[in-house]
Order: C-alpha cells, then structure tokens, then sequence
C-alpha cells in the first residue's frame, strides 16, 4: 500500500523459516526483506536447511556463517521409535490406556475438533487432559503449558500449528493418534521427548488403511 517505509531497517530476524516455508510464506517474506537495507544485517532460525532456507540465505545473505545447535546439552537424545498397527475403532479406548502411563505424555492430532474431542474422551476415561490448538487464545495456551511442566495435569494433547512452541521438560511419551503428513513434522513431533540428554518414547498409532501412505516415507 506504499504506507511503509523499510529502506532503513538494518536488522532482519526471520524465526521458523522452514516452518514458513511449509506454510507457503516465503515470497511474502522475500517481498519484505527486498525492501529492507541491503548493507543489513539478517539472522536467520530454522530447524531444518531445506531448498527454500538455502534460497534465502543465498539471496539475502553474504558470507553467511552457519551456527547449528543440537539441544539443550551436547549429548544425543536417546528416543525409542515404534509404529502400533491399530484398529480404527479401538484407537480411542488404546489412547486413553497409553494416556495412564506414568510421567508426562504429549500426544498430537491433525485438528483442533479432534484434540478436544480426545481430551474430553481422556477426562472421562479418569485422566486428566488440557489441549493445546489454534482456536485458543494465547493466555490459554500458556496456562495449559504450565500445567504440564508444574505437573498440574499428565496429558497434553496438542495440533501441529500449536505445538512449534511446546519446551517442556521431562515429555517421557510422544503419541501420536494421527500420522504426520512428512518427515520433518514427524522429527518435530518426536523431539520434544528425549530432551536434555534425556531417554524418551515416541509411539505413532496407525491403521491399516493409512499404513500404505505411511510406508512412503518411512
């Protein structure tokens, strides 16, 4: 709209850069940083360095240095994989039994409608859920977190949008009741157990009808 003048920005930060990549936000983004000081600086953070991250660095970066951080500590985490073939219509009732273990259990869904229909399925079956999802607004996402840490509640059942933010400590079990869609949704969900050089237990429900789509990218 010409109401914005970026010519004299000197410092750009673009958090979640693959993230936005998989959003479809990255022209959106060179748009901007176009505008901004070509003698600037750019920082950028990403989780992962895929065609479109190298793009921008290759465009708005000279003489990059790259910085890369394993974790909260130098050691390698130590996460347990497995896949559980399940039947559809048993799938809940297997949640709510894996939702009983000790410590605490992340478990992820594809919607915001499916995570709180599985959080009430969990406080019905005698466990003690809060969810975490798009629809709610940030206060509530906070306070829902600091449940899990302060160890208020067990259970948190997440959405992928909602989760970028999730650095809980101590996540001894990752569910996931639905398939990620990629590989790199999968490392994101799985590695927010086995944190701090800890062990940890990343468990992917699935059915026989989706096995077939999963085994593409396994």
């Amino acid at each position: 709209r010409g109401k914005l003048n970026l010519s004299r920005v000197i410092i750009s930060v673009i958090d979640e850069a693959d993230h936005m990549s998989d959003l479809g936000f990255i022209e959106p983004v060179s748009r901007i940083l176009r505008l901004t000081s070509r003698e600037g600086q750019r920082l950028m953070f990403s989780a992962t360095l895929d065609s479109a991250v190298e793009g921008l660095m290759s465009e708005f970066m000279r003489d990059p240095a790259v910085f890369e951080i394993s974790g909260e500590d130098a050691g390698p985490a130590s996460i347990s994989h497995e896949l559980w073939l399940v039947d559809h219509r048993k799938k809940r009732d297997l949640v709510a039994e894996l939702a009983k273990r000790s410590g605490r259990i992340l478990i992820f869904t594809r919607t915001k409608v499916s995570a709180e229909e599985l959080k009430k399925h969990l406080r019905e079956s005698g466990v003690e859920a809060v969810a975490l999802h798009g629809d709610m607004k940030q206060t509530s996402r906070v306070r829902n977190l600091e449940r899990l840490a302060a160890g208020h509640v067990k259970v948190l059942v997440a959405t992928d949008v909602a989760a970028r933010g999730i650095h809980v400590d101590d996540i001894n079990l990752v569910l996931q009741v639905e398939e990620p869609d990629d590989f790199k949704t999968y490392l994101h969900r799985a590695g927010r157990t086995g944190r701090v050089g800890k062990g940890g237990l990343a468990i992917t429900l699935i059915t026989s009808r989706r096995a077939r789509r999963l085994s593409q990218w396994l």
